[in-house]
């Protein structure tokens, strides 16, 4: 199975209200609709806090493609899918048809978007994903979470895509 099935078929993820393709001009610089206006407030609250960015539509959109583009999307796409899989709560096959589908894709060594977790964070994993619970990834979605705000999202803010929304942001919002 794809991983996108993952997201449609097992966990129907809804990736927010914003229906967001970034335009990118031959520099690389983000080009935004009216209807996908950015606000100044918006920016300075990313800048200032990586929990505003990811709670945000616009902001985790923006720190998704960003990811992909640096070749770390499968630590979002991670974090995104645990915290769907918790929402559901799950219960009886249906949460553990969900749990070893996020374990396959992102835990197991022939994950098709592994993440860099240690041995023992995995080897708990490992024995505990025959039973799982709704809390089965906390151990593993903690230790993404760091990597992403101590590397990913300092790199984003450094970004010329983010560098380019602060410049640009004047009054109420950009676009």
């Amino acid at each position: 199975m794809k991983y996108e099935s993952l997201s449609q078929n097992i966990l129907s993820i809804n990736t927010g209200t914003v229906n967001y393709h970034p335009a990118m001009s031959k520099r690389g610089i983000f080009k935004l609709r009216s209807k996908n206006s950015i606000s100044k407030d918006q920016v300075a609250r990313w800048e200032v806090n990586f929990d505003s960015l990811l709670n945000d539509p616009k902001g985790l959109q923006m720190f998704t493609e960003f990811a992909k583009k640096n070749h770390a999307c499968e630590n979002i796409d991670f974090w995104r899918d645990v915290n769907e899989f918790r929402k559901k709560k799950l219960t009886g096959e249906r949460l553990t048809m969900a749990a070893r589908q996020i374990f396959k894709v992102y835990i197991s060594s022939a994950g098709e978007k592994q993440i860099n977790i240690n041995d023992q964070i995995r080897k708990n994993l490992l024995r505990n994903i025959a039973q799982p619970t709704n809390e089965v990834f906390d151990q593993a979605q903690e230790k993404i979470y760091i990597l992403m705000k101590t590397d990913i999202y300092p790199r984003f803010l450094r970004d010329e895509v983010f560098l380019s929304l602060q410049r640009d942001a004047s009054g109420s919002s950009v676009g």
